[in-house]
Order: C-alpha cells, then sequence, then structure tokens
C-alpha cells in the first residue's frame, strides 16, 4: 500500500511512519524538517513543507498515493491563536482532502477525544457520544471532523476520523512530559485523594491503530482508541514512579482545593485534566477492526521512561 504521512516528522508522526515501513507499506513523509542521513530509513521519502497550511502544490504532494493520514496539527503551544490553529487543524485537512480528489481512495484524520470536551462525571465516552469540545484545540479538530465528511463524501472518499485521549511515549511532549518531570523531581504530588478515570494511549498502539485503519477495508467514520486499561491520576502517578524507579510521594489534598488552586494559578485546564473523568470506550475499533492494543500500559510508561532518564542523562 502507498501512504501518504504529514506531520511525518512529529512524536506520532516518526513512530507511525517506522511502523509502516516495518508493515511493508511505500510511505511518503511530508515533514516540518528533514531528517539527517541515518536517522530514517533509507526506504522513507521524505518531502519537506515546511507550513502544511501555506500555499504549495498539494496535487503534486498525493499524487500515487491512495491512502493519506493527515497528523499535522498544532497541539503544544502557550496562548495559540485561534485563527492560526484553525488554519493549521481545519483548513489545511480540508485542502489536503480537496486535493487528493480522484488521486487517494481513503483520508485517515487524526482527531482527538477532546472533540466530546473534559467530563467531571463518571461516564464514559463514546463515538456516538455527544461532540462539545470545551477549548480551541477541541474546537479546530470537530471542524476539521465536519468539513471533512462534506469534502470526501462529495469527493467520492472514505473518511476514517481517530480520536485519541492523551498519548504518552519516548519523545512525548506538553503534560504527560511535565508529569514525568514532576515525579522524577521526588516532590510530594498533591494527588492521593483523586478518584477519577483516565484513559490514555501509548504511541505504539495509537500507530497501530492508524496502520490497522490503512490496512483494514472496514474502517470507516470515527473511532476512539485507547490502551486497554483506565487509571486514575494517583495510580498512573504510582505506576510512573515504579517505571522511573522513583519513591512515590503522594499526599492528600481535596480535589475541589486543587480546582480552585488551578482556577488562581491560571491553570484549570490543566489541573482538571489530572482530577477530573474522560475515559472512552474503544469497542467499536476493537469489534469491526479486530484491533487490541498490542503494549500494556506497563510496558508503554517503561519505555518512556527508559526515554526520559537517557535524555535527562
Amino acid at each position: 500500500m502507498r501512504i501518504l504521512v504529514t506531520g511525518a516528522s512529529g512524536f506520532i508522526g516518526t513512530a507511525l511512519c517506522r511502523a509502516l515501513l516495518a508493515r511493508g507499506h511505500t510511505v511518503r513523509a511530508a515533514v516540518r524538517r528533514l531528517a539527517p542521513p541515518g536517522a530514517v530509513a533509507p526506504r522513507l521519502d521524505q518531502i519537506l513543507i515546511p507550513d502544511i497550511a501555506a500555499e504549495f502544490d498539494r496535487r503534486a504532494l498525493v499524487d500515487g498515493f491512495g491512502t493519506i493520514v493527515h497528523l499535522a496539527a498544532i497541539a503544544h503551544r502557550s496562548n495559540p491563536i485561534e485563527a492560526e490553529i484553525r488554519r493549521v487543524n481545519r483548513d489545511s485537512a480540508v485542502r489536503l482532502a480537496e486535493a487528493a480528489a480522484g488521486i487517494a481512495g481513503r483520508f485517515i484524520f487524526l482527531s482527538s477525544v477532546k472533540v466530546h470536551g473534559e467530563d467531571s462525571g463518571s461516564g464514559t465516552y463514546g463515538e456516538d457520544d455527544a461532540l462539545d469540545p470545551q477549548d480551541s484545540y477541541g474546537r479546530s479538530k470537530l471542524e476539521a471532523e465536519r468539513a471533512l465528511t462534506e469534502t470526501t463524501a462529495r469527493n467520492g472518499m472514505e473518511l476514517v476520523l481517530i480520536r485519541p485521549p492523551l498519548v504518552y511515549g519516548p519523545e512525548v511532549k506538553g503534560n504527560f512530559l511535565r508529569l514525568l518531570g514532576w515525579v522524577d523531581s521526588g516532590l510530594p504530588l498533591p494527588f492521593a485523594s483523586v478518584r477519577n478515570r483516565r484513559s490514555l494511549i501509548y504511541v505504539g498502539n495509537l500507530v497501530d491503530a492508524i496502520a490497522r485503519c490503512a490496512e483494514h477495508p472496514a474502517a470507516r467514520g470515527p473511532f476512539l482508541v485507547s490502551d486497554d486499561e483506565t487509571v486514575s491520576t494517583p495510580e498512573l502517578v504510582s505506576r510512573i514512579t515504579r517505571a522511573l524507579q522513583r519513591p512515590a510521594r503522594l499526599i492528600p489534598v481535596p480535589p475541589a482545593l486543587l480546582r480552585a488552586a488551578g482556577m488562581i494559578a491560571g491553570r484549570r485546564d490543566e489541573i482538571q485534566r489530572l482530577v477530573g473523568n474522560l475515559a472512552i470506550d474503544s469497542s467499536k475499533a476493537r469489534r469491526l477492526l479486530d484491533w487490541r492494543p498490542p503494549y500494556a500500559l506497563d510496558e508503554g510508561l517503561a519505555e518512556t521512561a527508559r526515554w526520559f532518564k537517557s535524555a535527562r542523562d
């Protein structure tokens, strides 16, 4: 299979290109920066696209590739400008799908569970549950999903939407990297009283799910994907401490007080992700695609910890 991957020099894209090549596919990688010689497989066709939303010949980029995996997006950025997020996360996806009309048969879009919003209750999200994004990133992904649904229907392409929760693994950035740093510091963390449920997905499991969506004839519409286990924040911290070989230092602080402190410090969303619930049901992907996460949570955390310690040292 000939597969084009955008965002291929990012955290997920780098891992995905390796996985697709290992599965025998021909891969063209649209990258923001070219990897140095020897850093990637010689079979990987790298195409330099510094700005996926800028003007360039998209027909030439997709020419000859029957499957497109669109990963390129703005995710981890402080004080993002909403118009810029829409330009990259929504508009670039739609323009690529329009350019692929008559060339590609399947368009796979990496969306986010954030299109469903952040839940402070105890429910579990499924693909058919309400869509209510709470931040600019989630709104841009939902707008892209809706625009792509119209575009691909008009162009006769199959559309696959993948909605992962927080992704972790070697080279991770953002909130999970900060959490690793907090745990590694040995400072007490105030999460012992938190009783929540959070879904995560190891990058190796996510790229396996994306590859499955590229290969399986039944892949259509939205899929929520996650690791097998759903964990609380204190349980996650405890498992990270074991992976990092650090002592677990959790102290009890009422979640309401943590939320109040987050509001005062301007970190409301970050605290909500640590004390709130965001559990997802990935049974649709397991049933329709016969997909199972190949890595257990502790395996993924161990690989992440190994990378973190080597980068720290």
